[in-house]
C-alpha cells in the first residue's frame, strides 16, 4: 500500500478533543463524496496540536483538527474514547474490523476489538483523556495515523505515549475504520540490554538457521512446545510436590497437637510456677533483710 506518511508541523499549542453531535458522521460522509471527484493527494495542512508542548496553556479548549474526511473520522474516533460513549464508537468502526495492538499477540476481531474500547474507556474513567501530538495522512486518503498520549486532568500520564495506524473502506460515501495497528510505549525501558537482546537473537539465528526458519514460519509452534513440555513433564513433577508439600505440613501439624503442643504447654506452665516459686522466696528475702535494717536502726 502506498501510503507515505507525510508529518505535518502545527502552530496552536494545544490540542482539546470536543464532543461532537451523532451528525459528524453525515458530515464525514459528504466530505469524502466531495473529495471522491479529485484524485488523492497528499494532504499537507495536518495540525500537530501540542507540537509546541502547551499543554498547560488555558487556549488549549478550542483547536481541532482542519477538516478532511479521515482526520474528521480520527477526531470523532478519540472524541468517542475521551466521551465514553462506546454506542458513537461502534458507529465508526466497519463490521469486519480488526486491531492489531503490541500488548496482544494476536489480531483482535470486531467482538474483541468492541470488548477492548469498551474496556479501555471503563478503565480511563471519567478524567482521563486522549490527547492528540501529531496526525499524519498519506497519499490514499483512507490512510491516516495519529501520535497521541495520555493526560489525567490536563496532566500528561507517563509511559502512555503511542502511535495509530488507521486504514478505513469507503462504504459509499462514508468512512469507516477497517484496521487499526496500535503500538503504545514500554514502561520498561530495556535501553542497551534491548541490542544485547537483539545480538544474542542473531547469533542464535545464525547459528541454528533451519530452526530460526521454522521458528519464524511459525512463532507459535515455540510456545506450544513449551505447553507440551510443561504439560508431560513439568506439571505432574509440580503437581506431586504440591500434594508432597501438603501431606508433610499436615503431618507436622498433626505431630505438633499431638507431642509438640502438650509438651510446650507444659514447659509454659512448669517455667511459670518456677518463677512464681523464684518471686515468693524473693519476698521473703526482702522481708528478712527489712527486718535486719529496722533493728539496727
Amino acid at each position: 500500500m502506498n501510503s507515505a506518511l507525510t508529518l505535518i508541523s502545527f502552530q496552536s499549542p494545544s490540542f482539546n478533543l470536543k464532543q461532537r453531535p451523532l451528525s459528524q458522521r453525515q458530515q464525514i460522509s459528504a466530505e469524502w463524496g466531495k473529495r471522491q471527484q479529485y484524485s488523492p493527494k497528499p494532504i499537507r495542512a495536518i495540525p500537530g496540536p501540542n507540537a509546541t508542548g502547551g499543554l498547560n496553556n488555558a487556549d488549549r479548549g478550542g483547536n481541532t483538527l482542519p477538516s478532511s474526511p479521515m482526520t474528521n473520522v480520527i477526531q470523532e474516533f478519540y472524541s468517542s474514547l475521551n466521551d465514553k460513549d462506546i454506542a458513537r464508537l461502534t458507529e465508526l468502526i466497519d463490521p469486519d474490523c480488526t486491531v492489531k495492538h503490541t500488548s496482544y499477540y494476536k489480531p483482535l476481531d470486531i467482538k474483541n476489538t468492541i470488548t477492548y474500547f469498551a474496556r479501555l474507556m471503563e478503565a480511563m474513567r471519567k478524567n482521563v483523556k486522549f490527547a492528540i501530538d501529531e496526525v499524519f495522512q498519506g497519499v490514499e486518503p483512507t490512510v491516516a495515523a495519529a501520535m497521541w498520549h495520555l493526560e489525567w486532568n490536563g496532566k500528561i500520564i507517563p509511559f502512555t505515549k503511542g502511535c495509530s495506524f488507521y486504514m478505513c473502506s469507503a462504504e459509499g460515501e462514508t468512512l469507516l475504520v477497517r484496521k487499526v495497528l496500535i503500538f503504545n510505549e514500554s514502561p520498561v525501558k530495556p535501553v542497551n540490554l534491548a541490542l544485547d537482546i537483539l545480538f544474542l537473537v542473531t547469533f542464535l539465528f545464525d547459528l541454528l538457521p533451519k530452526q530460526a526458519e521454522d521458528f519464524l514460519q511459525n512463532p507459535e509452534a515455540l510456545a506450544q512446545s513449551f505447553v507440551k513440555f510443561y504439560k508431560i513433564l513439568l506439571e505432574p513433577v509440580i503437581v506431586y510436590l504440591l500434594a508432597y508439600c501438603i501431606r508433610f505440613w499436615s503431618f507436622a501439624v498433626k505431630l505438633y497437637k499431638l507431642y509438640l503442643e502438650p509438651c510446650i504447654v507444659y514447659l509454659l506452665a512448669y517455667y511459670f510456677r518456677f518463677l512464681s516459686f523464684l518471686a515468693r522466696r524473693l519476698d521473703t528475702v526482702l522481708d528478712v533483710l527489712y527486718s535486719i535494717f529496722k533493728q539496727f536502726m
